[in-house]
């Protein structure tokens, strides 16, 4: 009896180990919370402007779809230069001790604002009042995880993207 005890132990303990093993290796969704609200962000996008940065962005609709008109919500941040490992605060990009190797100094968020013909249209709500932050960016050959943590004058919005993005 004591046997079979302890092979039930013994099972109980194994089931239990993987199932933590399972979840510890899964990525967190790709989404952002505003308002107390999640949005889902599987698609991603990074746009390269050469020597004035990158802005990176995470959406909720596949935005370069030919003849898309939706409503859609996306957060876009700008960074100057993008060093794996590194955490980027805010700070307004003309302030004399800005350093775009530790700082960024925009960023926007649509919630289910009109996009039509590849933009926003131009009428769209954008929260872009930016007061404080915080992005982590890492990068493993094409495998991104950005961190983001955005104040404004009257929500914070939080997120996180984990995959490749699509240049744009």
């Amino acid at each position: 009896m004591k046997q079979l005890a302890l092979c039930l132990l013994a099972v109980a303990l194994l089931l239990t180990a993987c199932g933590k093993d399972e979840d510890e290796n899964q990525s967190p969704a790709n989404s952002f919370t505003y308002n107390g609200q999640e949005t889902g962000t599987p698609y991603g996008y990074i746009m390269d402007w050469g020597s004035e940065g990158s802005q990176l962005m995470f959406a909720d609709k596949e935005l370069t779809l030919d003849g898309l008109s939706t409503n859609a919500s996306a957060v876009g941040i700008d960074l100057d230069v993008l060093v794996s490992g590194q955490t980027y605060t805010f700070k307004k990009s003309d302030a004399p001790d800005y350093d775009k190797k530790q700082h960024f100094g925009y960023a926007a968020v649509y919630n289910n604002q009109p996009f039509a013909n590849g933009k926003f249209v131009a009428n769209a709500q954008v929260l872009d009042s930016l007061i404080a932050g915080s992005v982590t960016f890492r990068q493993v050959d094409n495998v991104y995880n950005i961190v983001y943590d955005l104040k404004y004058v009257n929500t914070t919005v939080k997120g996180e993207y984990n995959g490749e993005l699509t240049p744009n």
